[in-house]
């Protein structure tokens, strides 16, 4: 009986965690949504879909670079992008992604916050990355 007491409580506790961090993304979500102008949700939302490849689920966006924060050699970069591809609860919302590149390529692409840039997403695998 105290195994399933304690599988159940070990069980409740991930469930938790996930919720609390999915709640957290969410918020950061709609936090970089609030410092946004009106111009910038209005780019955002006019999706211009490239690069679409039905078999393994990817394609190219227009995004932007929400958030900067530097890391030594590296900057960890929160993108903005508008769904309109992933049939899910944030269909026709702004979904952010996490990305991290090399400090002196993000320097020299001449990027910062606020830019707006291609976005190459590959959801199945949980990767972006930002495209010429």
């Amino acid at each position: 009986m105290l195994t399933y007491l304690l599988a159940g409580l070990f069980v409740g506790a991930i469930i938790g965690g996930i919720v609390y961090w999915a709640k957290k993304e969410n918020e950061a979500t709609k936090q970089m949504m609030a410092d946004l102008t009106e111009e910038q949700k209005a780019l955002l939302e006019d999706v211009q879909i490239a690069d679409y490849d039905s078999k393994k689920f990817t394609w190219t966006q227009r995004a932007m670079i929400a958030r900067v924060k530097e890391n030594g050699n590296s900057v960890a970069l929160k993108i903005l992008w508008y769904n309109t591809v992933i049939q899910n609860n944030t269909l026709n919302q702004c979904q952010h992604a996490d990305l991290k590149m090399k400090a002196s390529e993000f320097a020299k692409r001449g990027l910062k916050q606020g830019d707006f840039i291609n976005l190459f997403i590959d959801p199945q695998n949980a990767k972006c990355k930002i495209v010429d």
